[in-house]
């Protein structure tokens, strides 16, 4: 390399190393290249260079900056805009990313720390989607953090291929099991879940002022919402009946408790475990709450309601997540074939105008 430039910047060795100077608002800045290689030193001077001409460099706050506070950041954030996933974040933080990657530094966070930890996490036996969901928290940190001119940018942090599409759903004699299975509290919860496919979120969010018994209808405010998009629910058949028998218990009981599905008064947190020995006790394996949305989506769809329609009270945004849910059986299958073999036999045997041949 020739003489350079006074502000151009030059390279030296210092052991085995090459090392830089370059310039930023006229003062000097001297840092180690990483590398052993001229040519590649070279590379790093001029890259280096072309950062400083278009102020891509990083605060000098910034290389203080470790991984934890980068999510300790995001944290406030869900705090402040009232995410709902910020309990899983918490969790999430406190047993796997804090541990693991927090006292890194951020500007030296790159791909051989994410298939480190990726490798990491796989030993303990997580799942592909587990880690999906640990390193979308992350990547949301360094995004937040780029947003706020504290790091210059956001690593690249790749995706783990997941196959997360369930295909449990409940036929209809497992509904009348289950349902007999489980305890009292837990009865119009599951009997709405089954007839309108609501997220079990939505239905614990459901307040009385929201059902509309006269019209048989439930509004789900837009706010409750995933999609953030407000939905009317239809109220029929058994699902009735259940709501019914709640509103009256509720005025008898709890007159003071607003919500629609409660547990003696108060918010039901978590019923995995009585959901677990009421599908034992029904024969019902793997079944979880959420598989009952599929299971309205099907039955909706095996009852002639058109998919515009469907959609609108599951809440699904497009085709695609129909599809996903539309699970296809045996039955299916077999209603299909006895369709198909109909609509053969209705056809005419031989073309119009055209003579049969004699038997």
């Amino acid at each position: 390399m020739g003489k350079r430039d006074y502000g151009s910047g030059g390279l030296w060795r210092r052991g085995r190393m090459w090392w830089m100077k370059y310039y930023v608002d006229r003062y000097p800045v001297f840092e180690s290249t990483k590398t052993r290689n001229k040519k590649r030193a070279e590379e790093v001077l001029r890259q280096k260079m072309a950062e400083v001409e278009l102020n891509q460099l990083p605060a000098p706050s910034s290389k203080r900056l470790k991984v934890v506070d980068l999510l300790n950041g995001l944290l406030s954030d869900y705090e402040l805009r009232g995410r709902a996933s910020k309990k899983q974040l918490e969790s999430r933080m406190r047993l796997h990313l804090i541990p693991l990657l927090g006292p890194i530094k951020a500007l030296d966070f790159g791909r051989r720390e994410v298939d480190a930890y990726i490798r990491h996490r796989r030993q303990q036996d997580a799942a592909d989607s587990a880690i999906n969901r640990e390193m979308e928290h992350l990547r949301a940190a360094f995004k937040l953090a780029v947003d706020n001119e504290e790091l210059p940018r956001v690593p690249k942090i790749r995706m783990l291929e997941e196959d997360n599409v369930r295909s449990g759903f409940l036929e209809h004699h497992q509904y009348i099991a289950l349902k007999e299975a489980l305890p009292a509290y837990l009865f119009p919860l599951f009997v709405t879940g089954y007839h309108v496919g609501c997220r079990l979120g939505e239905l614990l969010k459901l307040k009385w002022e929201q059902v509309d018994f006269p019209a048989s209808q439930i509004w789900l405010e837009r706010r409750q919402t995933k999609g953030k998009v407000a939905r009317v629910l239809p109220i029929y058949g058994e699902m009735k009946d259940a709501l019914v028998a709640a509103f009256t218990l509720r005025n008898d009981s709890y007159p003071d408790c607003d919500l629609v599905f409660h547990r003696e008064g108060s918010k039901i947190v978590d019923f995995r475990k009585a959901w677990a020995t009421a599908c034992k006790m029904a024969e019902v394996k793997g079944l979880h709450f959420h598989d009952l949305r599929r299971s309205a989506v099907r039955n909706m769809d095996r009852a002639g309601i058109p998919r515009a329609t469907i959609r609108r009270i599951i809440g699904h945004e497009t085709d695609a997540m129909f599809d996903r849910y539309r699970i296809v059986d045996q039955r299916d299958v077999d209603e299909a074939g006895v369709k198909a073999e109909q609509y053969l036999n209705e056809q005419p045997k031989s073309k119009p105008g055209q003579k049969r041949p004699p038997q």
